[in-house]
This record gives C-alpha cells, sequence and structure tokens, in this order.
C-alpha cells in the first residue's frame, strides 16, 4: 500500500477504501476478507464496520458485510439535487404522460451513475430501474452523458476506481455522443432503449443526466433526435432554475 498522506485521517481513508471494496463485490465479502484485501488488523476492521453498519453504508447479512443504500440516500437528498428535481420533474410528467416510456434523472457519482428520480408515463409502465439504481459508464446512455461531458474525467481516477478502464473505448464514446449531443443505447438484457442528454448548470458543469427508456429497440433516428430534443428542451430549465434562484427572486 502507498505511503498515506499525513494530512489524511487513517480511520476515514479507510472506511472509504472499505466503502470502495464493497461496491465492487456484489456477492458481499466476509471480515476475514476485507482484513486480507485492506491488509487491516482484525480490531480496526471490525471498528471500521461496526461504525458503518451503525449508519447504514455498509449492510451485514448473515456473517457477510455488503455496500449499503444509504450512499445512494445521501446523493439524491442533497441540494443541488433537490433543485435539480424541482425544476425538472414537473417538466417530464407532461412530457411522458399516458405513453409506455418512462423518464429518468440521474447524477455523476464517480465511477458510476447514479438515478434519483423515476416517473412512469402510464400505471401500466413500470421501469426496471429505479431510484437508488447505479448504471454502469460504458453500457449506459446517461453513463455515456457522463464519459463525454464530465469536466472531471480522468484516467488514473477511473482505473482506480474501475480496476481496468478502456481509454480508446470511452474516447470513441465520448466523441459520437458530443457529435450527436445524445446518447442512444439498447439493452439486450433489458429489451429497452434509453436516450439520455446532459443537464449543464455553474457555467456548463454536468450535474444531471435526463433519460427517456423506451421498451423495444429504437431503431429511428428521427425517434432518438425527437426524444433527445425533447430532453434538452426540459434541461434547460435546470440552468434558468439556478439562475433565477441566484438571483434571489426565489
Amino acid at each position: 500500500m502507498a505511503k498515506m498522506d499525513r494530512y489524511l485521517i487513517p480511520s476515514v481513508f479507510q472506511a472509504i477504501q472499505l466503502c470502495d471494496l464493497l461496491a465492487q463485490n456484489a456477492e458481499g465479502l466476509a471480515a476475514a476478507e476485507i482484513e486480507s484485501a485492506l491488509s487491516l488488523p482484525r480490531t480496526s476492521v471490525f471498528r471500521l464496520l461496526r461504525t458503518l453498519v451503525s449508519e447504514r453504508l455498509v449492510d451485514k447479512r448473515g456473517k457477510r458485510y455488503y455496500y449499503g443504500n444509504r450512499i445512494y440516500e445521501i446523493s439524491a437528498s442533497n441540494a443541488q439535487s433537490q433543485q435539480i428535481q424541482q425544476a425538472l420533474i414537473p417538466a417530464l410528467a407532461p412530457l411522458i404522460a399516458k405513453t409506455n416510456k418512462s423518464a429518468i434523472l440521474s447524477i455523476p457519482g464517480g465511477s458510476a451513475v447514479f438515478v434519483i428520480d423515476v416517473l412512469d408515463g402510464s400505471p401500466n409502465r413500470v421501469s426496471s430501474i429505479r431510484p437508488g439504481a447505479k448504471l454502469p459508464l460504458f453500457d449506459s446512455a446517461p453513463g455515456h452523458i457522463m464519459l463525454a461531458y464530465q469536466n472531471q474525467f480522468s484516467l488514473p481516477f477511473y482505473t482506480s476506481k474501475l480496476g481496468h478502464f478502456d481509454k480508446a473505448l470511452a474516447e470513441k464514446i465520448s466523441l459520437s455522443t458530443c457529435t450527436r449531443g445524445y446518447a442512444a443505447v439498447y439493452d439486450n438484457a433489458l429489451g429497452t432503449t434509453c436516450v439520455s442528454v446532459p443537464v449543464f448548470i455553474n457555467h456548463g458543469e454536468l450535474t444531471a443526466m435526463l433519460a427517456i427508456e423506451i421498451p423495444g429497440k429504437e431503431g429511428s433516428t428521427k425517434a432518438l433526435q425527437f426524444w433527445s430534443e425533447s430532453l434538452k428542451e426540459v434541461a434547460t430549465l435546470a440552468f434558468n432554475h439556478q439562475l433565477t434562484s441566484n438571483s434571489g427572486l426565489t
């Protein structure tokens, strides 16, 4: 393990490492496996787990530990996310009303995309993607938007988080997405096509991703462009909402 910066708090650093480790293991890990992976004493791992479980950042099921859902709750409840929801959700609802489609609002989350809100167009339509879900960078439309537009894009950062990061593929996705101005990905497992656009505030900072989930494989460029332009119109409301809020008019 590399030498730690002397200004870092060891226990906080170790807790973050532990959460990262669990996030990469869907089957969970036993305490002994965590000790081995992090090269930490048993007493340190015990205290870290006890603290993280008490705060619901880690879940314990039997003798195994899993990444907790509270991190998603924190992501969705921060002030900026709430402002984005307040600005966009009222405009998304009529866009998909009485359709068999779903609208998805998500935010950048380090090495993945976090879904903070989902609207289904009708009672008969229930998206398999729900709030709290984590979407991959390479295999989801919001993930493609994040790869293309996130200002903090850093190969060393993603490589450390994902283990292996395909820089060439990321650059190809970024170029294609920026050229079109939207991302469209067909999910073979779900049988749906997702169209996504960026939400910018703070002088071009990528703050969120808007998406429409369409049942089936949508191959019509005209249809994809229609939904991307419709989403872009909604996305501008976040920037306008921020300007109004900052001006003290709300």
